[in-house]
């Protein structure tokens, strides 16, 4: 079960520490001091990400970040203008799970900070990704802002679940949607994709909430549901489909 992920020993199955700014793309997603979900900028203005990060507080974005917990000085801190999301989302069955940020002020782009593409058809089953983030699987709350756990702090007591500071990456792989809709009979749509380690035995769990899935230089998933789960045979992460919302993305940027 992702508890494990408490452990600070075992901190992340299947994954490693990704090269310092190697997905300059990734976003933090902050209330108060506390790290909420991952992201991805797409435009110098927006970031997407899932929409069961929705809190009402308001929302802090860190680009340029790869160690969350100091300085790198490559950091951009951007509050939020607005946050949008998908008019389908359906919190119960987690279907149509995608949401826009727009910053307040545009990030400075740059080698440590870029936008990912938007990709122009959808995966097939068995290409090879990538899943980046920090590991965190909390549900957003805004209560918690103020409970900083600072380095030396042991983050149980607040009841916040461990994770690794410095961004981790994993490679997984694209299951077919029939495979997916057989081990998700449930919850699983035509806008999801499901992605993990074909032989089983490990599923790379240090993908954030709303973070991004990288197949071949494009954004195609964002990480939604399935990654509760770790380490289990055949129980694959559980992406939204960013290839189904490219209209929408579009549409949304433009009229806002």
């Amino acid at each position: 079960h992702w508890l494990h992920l408490g452990s600070q020993n075992n901190r992340i199955v299947g994954g490693a520490p990704c090269t310092p700014h190697s997905m300059p793309w990734q976003a933090a997603l902050f209330m108060g001091s506390q790290l909420n979900c991952g992201g991805t900028l797409i435009d110098r203005n927006w970031v997407v990400t899932a929409a069961h990060c929705h809190v009402q507080c308001s929302i802090s974005v860190r680009l340029g970040e790869h160690n969350i917990r100091h300085l790198d000085w490559t950091e951009q801190l951007r509050l939020s203008e607005k946050t949008i999301l998908h008019p389908g989302y359906n919190s119960a069955s987690k279907d149509n799970d995608i949401m826009l940020i727009k910053l307040l002020t545009p990030a400075n782009l740059n080698k440590n900070v870029q936008p990912l593409e938007l990709p122009t058809s959808c995966p097939s089953p068995k290409e090879e990704c990538v899943v980046s983030g920090w590991g965190t699987t909390k549900s957003p709350q805004c209560t918690a802002v103020s409970n900083d756990p600072g380095p030396g702090s042991n983050p149980k007591s607040l009841g916040l679940l461990y994770f690794p500071p410095v961004l981790h990456c994993g490679k997984v792989s694209i299951f077919s949607q029939e495979q997916c809709r057989s081990i998700y009979p449930r919850y699983y749509t035509e806008n999801m994709l499901c992605a993990g380690v074909l032989e089983g035995g490990i599923d790379s769990c240090q993908g954030d909430s709303g973070g991004p899935l990288l197949c071949n230089g494009k954004l195609q998933g964002i990480v939604s549901w399935g990654t509760q789960t770790c380490a289990l045979p055949n129980k694959p992460g559980v992406y939204v489909a960013v290839c189904k919302y490219v209209d929408w993305i579009r549409e949304t940027i433009n009229n806002n």
